[in-house]
């Protein structure tokens, strides 16, 4: 068995950029957590790895279910299983199965059945509602989608006590509003390859001004998240103004793709909003540390 359809093949399937970031926002979730300081470290381990595990699954599971459409795609003709056999097709769907189980289970059994709700909730609307359901049928498959790493940040929230903070739910309201300008403008950079497979994608269909506005729109709604996020929690002025610039130059950004609507800038600013999640947790992470944070 070659490296491409053995265990590199089958890593290649779980997204690893994705689960990272899927992880990461679990554990800011676990940061917002009242208790975080005194029993987190064990939690921190056991939300990130089984959040890797959760997500990488639901990633298995997404090439399998989408390996027809993939091969319509310029950006995703070359994936594994687009011409993978039916052996590879069944080891791929018994690892999603395999990692999917063990993520939820190590969360359910060591942090709790809430916790683990929650990260089952992500899982499901990635796979089933977004997967299986929206994304070939609605023009909103990228918003009904977006509850994923909202879901994330509760798991993450909910593993010490089994409560939700009003500071992890402005959080997760906070990524809600993220996803749309994330990939809107990875749908608007590759909206002939979506047009090409009969992706209903909301940026072919609406134009490259409204579905601008839409994004304007979403980072206001981060904007109002983020500054709620700061009143109601201890997070301190490192914290605001690191919010402040991050969310200002993201606006910034796609107000200059307004009236152009060009690739070159609707990739910049989808490569930016990566950027900016990063750096938001590292504000995050630094205020705390700097400030001695207690949610």
């Amino acid at each position: 068995m070659s490296n491409k359809t053995g265990i590199l093949g089958l890593l290649s399937l779980t997204k690893p950029r994705i689960f990272t970031a899927i992880a990461l926002t679990a554990w800011v979730g676990l940061l917002l957590q009242k208790d975080f300081l005194q029993h987190g470290f064990w939690a921190s381990w056991i939300i990130l790895i089984s959040t890797v595990c959760a997500s990488a699954g639901g990633a298995v599971f997404n090439h399998y279910f989408e390996r027809e459409t993939d091969q319509l795609m310029d950006r995703t003709k070359d994936r594994l299983l687009v011409a993978s056999d039916p052996i590879m097709l069944k080891q791929s769907l018994g690892f999603g199965v395999m990692l999917t189980l063990l993520g939820h289970l190590l969360c359910w059994l060591l942090l709790g059945w809430v916790s683990a709700f929650w990260l089952f909730m992500g899982w499901f609307n990635y796979v089933v509602l977004y997967t299986l359901v929206f994304k070939h049928r609605s023009l909103w498959n990228v918003t009904i989608g977006s509850f994923a790493s909202p879901f994330a940040i509760l798991a993450g929230n909910t593993a010490l006590t089994g409560e939700v903070t009003l500071p992890g739910l402005l959080m997760a309201g906070l990524s809600f509003f993220w996803n749309p300008v994330h990939f809107w403008n990875l749908n608007a950079f590759y909206k002939s390859d979506y047009a090409q497979a009969g992706i209903p994608m909301l940026p072919p269909i609406l134009g490259a001004n409204k579905t601008i506005l839409l994004i304007l729109l979403h980072i206001l709604a981060m904007g109002g998240c983020g500054v709620a996020l700061w009143y109601y929690s201890d997070l301190g002025t490192i914290y605001l103004i690191g919010f402040g610039a991050l969310t200002g130059l993201l606006f910034l950004m796609n107000v200059q793709n307004l009236g152009k609507g060009t690739d070159p800038l609707f990739r910049r600013n989808f490569i930016f909003s990566n950027i900016y999640l990063l750096l938001l947790y590292a504000v995050i992470i630094i205020d705390m540390v700097v400030n001695d944070y207690h949610p």
